[in-house]
């Protein structure tokens, strides 16, 4: 563990004890990205409007056939109480969870009973991670309150680079159905930082997760909203508990067409008047393919 971690994981804890003694009412302290520290992976990612909540459950999350939606409802007394629908690659049911989550001591213990065939009780505790989210030469906010902010590092000293070429579409951009998008994009760079948008079907309606990395869920945001007309597509990716700016949480909205296994997308905050992110995501891998990855093996 790096030094930062470490001062990380010290001052969280602290200001995540005192929320539960305190403040653990407030959805600030619950929203957002959670896992568990060691052991077999769970990680939850909470989206909390009101009493409402929504979001993804995975267990290796660049693994695509583990993500899972979540639904539910939050309130100051009980915490979270919310269900995971297991589905079939498909999209259809396969099985449900029924959950209980509660601070505790800074740490969130979830709770239930698994679904299906000789379904267990069980009980396992979660964490924020200590990592935080990945630095940059840009403003970030982090939630829970009082969590340590988040460093900015100095920008590239020296004259700037050529700029880009000018983007040149591949091919006319195609009209679009939901089996045009089902599957795992990238983009955003190669190794371990690349980010995955996974996107999967649960019925009728699409849902999915952005990460990169995909171990850490200070790096995560759920995709919900998904709209398809024509030749584009919109979603949302949900800030929770980090993003760039002062404000939290918040939704970046995508825009997106595609044409050759290419999704070219324009994704802004809503206090961008301008661009905003201008991308190219490749795919769609198929969620079998994506089977058994692992980060960091």
């Amino acid at each position: 563990m790096t030094f930062r971690s470490f001062a990380w994981a010290a001052l969280a804890g602290a200001s995540l004890a005192l929320a539960s003694s305190a403040s653990a009412e407030d959805a600030d302290y619950y929203r957002g990205g959670w896992r568990t520290d060691g052991g077999e992976p769970h990680v939850y990612q909470f989206v909390i409007k009101g009493s409402e909540v929504t979001g993804v459950y995975c267990t290796h999350c660049a693994d695509g056939t583990t993500l899972a939606p979540i639904e539910g409802t939050f309130s100051e007394t009980d915490g979270l109480t919310f269900k995971i629908r297991h589905l079939k690659l498909d999209g259809s049911p396969a099985s449900t969870d029924r959950l209980q989550a509660k601070l505790v001591d800074g740490k969130l213990v979830v709770s239930g009973k698994r679904g299906g065939t000789g379904g267990l009780n069980f009980e396992h505790t979660t964490i924020k991670d200590p990592r935080g989210p990945t630095p940059g030469p840009y403003q970030q906010s982090i939630l829970p309150p009082n969590a340590p902010p988040v460093p900015i590092l100095p920008r590239a000293a020296g004259p700037a680079g050529p700029p880009p070429a000018p983007y040149v579409q591949p091919a006319h951009w195609r009209r679009i159905s939901a089996n045009d998008v089902v599957g795992v994009w990238l983009g955003f760079g190669v190794g371990m930082e690349k980010q995955y948008f996974v996107i999967r079907k649960d019925g009728d309606r699409l849902f999915g997760l952005a990460c990169g990395r995909c171990d850490n869920p200070y790096t995560f945001g759920a995709l919900e909203n998904f709209k398809i007309s024509g030749d584009t597509l919109e979603f949302d990716i949900v800030h929770q508990d980090w993003g760039d700016g002062t404000v939290l949480p918040f939704n970046r909205h995508v825009k997106a067409n595609i044409a050759m296994n290419e999704m070219r997308m324009d994704a802004r905050r809503p206090d961008q008047a301008g661009p905003g992110i201008v991308a190219s995501l490749v795919g769609p891998i198929s969620l079998e393919a994506t089977a058994g990855n692992v980060v960091g093996e």
